[in-house]
């Protein structure tokens, strides 16, 4: 009996170690067990950190691939959502307009009237002369829409050689020649003195005042008689048969004489210009004036 309990009262029993070294392999298995669960865990949150890193830089091709989670979700549609809905009307765009300052606009009483006549002259001092016929710009001013600036200009140049002569070999009269170049801008028709035809003048024409006839075959007169002017009409646009659509304004040239003396008293007869507005067809639309001051043209064509 006492033999007995000294086998299992003593600490070294083979038993108890046989259960000391059973325990301690539990509870190594143990240890390794949840060693590998945790190695296991760590690596499977870096993995899954590295694969929503890498959805959150995707390009939006790839996005197809992916669940969107923050779309909404489905609902019920009632009757009355399924209903059309009216279109919201989108605002117009409204285009805020400056008031126009009709200050410095023509008035009615600076429009030119039929039969206006305005007369030039070239004097020694002064051996050159420029007319020019535009819209807001030029000598005569139409403020119209059918004439463009420097529709027409009109160029007079004395052409005398007396003062080169020896003063001992003077006339006993002198008689000023001059050269005029017509230049157009816009369309223009026109008819020469003792002509029926009209024709569409060019970018350029020359026209003599003289006695003789110039060699350079240019048309040559020893003066523009006012009974037989040279025509111009101004207008924007001509038809096939070369006539003006719609409206144009007509101009007569010509000249008168008028005699004068030089320093040393020698008698001169020198010329006068005129230019007379003879026509303006159909007339001015006074009603009408537009935006930039000017005034069209009444329509020929419409119905009263």
């Amino acid at each position: 009996m006492i033999w007995f309990l000294a086998q299992y009262s003593s600490p070294y029993s083979p038993e108890y170690i046989k259960r000391i070294e059973s325990k301690a392999e539990n509870f190594e298995t143990l240890f390794y067990f949840l060693l590998l669960l945790s190695i296991f865990l760590v690596f499977l949150i870096v993995y899954q950190f590295i694969r929503l890193k890498k959805l959150s830089v995707r390009s939006p091709l790839d996005n197809r691939y992916k669940t969107n989670i923050d779309s909404p979700k489905t609902k019920s549609v009632t009757p009355d959502e399924q209903s059309p809905r009216k279109a919201t009307p989108v605002p117009k765009e409204v285009k805020v307009v400056s008031p126009i300052n009709r200050d410095n606009h023509p008035k009615q009483s600076d429009l030119p009237d039929p039969g206006l006549i305005y007369k030039y002259s070239v004097h020694g001092d002064s051996p050159e002369k420029i007319i020019t016929i535009g819209q807001k710009e030029g000598t005569i001013k139409t403020y119209s829409t059918e004439i463009s600036d420097h529709h027409l200009t009109i160029m007079i140049r004395s052409i005398n050689k007396s003062n080169s002569r020896d003063i001992y070999d003077l006339p006993d009269k002198i008689v000023e020649e001059y050269i005029i170049d017509f230049r157009r801008g816009n369309k223009i028709i026109y008819m020469l003195p003792g002509v029926t035809a009209i024709e569409e003048m060019g970018a350029r024409m020359r026209v003599y005042i003289k006695s003789t006839p110039d060699a350079s075959g240019d048309p040559s007169y020893a003066d523009i008689n006012p009974q037989q002017p040279i025509r111009f009409r101004l207008g924007d646009r001509l038809t096939q048969d070369g006539k003006f659509r719609a409206s144009f304004f007509e101009f007569h040239f010509y000249t008168k004489d008028f005699e004068t003396a030089t320093k040393s008293g020698i008698p001169c007869i020198e010329k006068q210009f005129f230019l007379k507005l003879y026509k303006i067809y159909p007339g001015y639309d006074t009603a009408s004036q537009n935006e930039d001051g000017l005034f069209p043209m009444i329509d020929p064509f419409a119905k009263a």
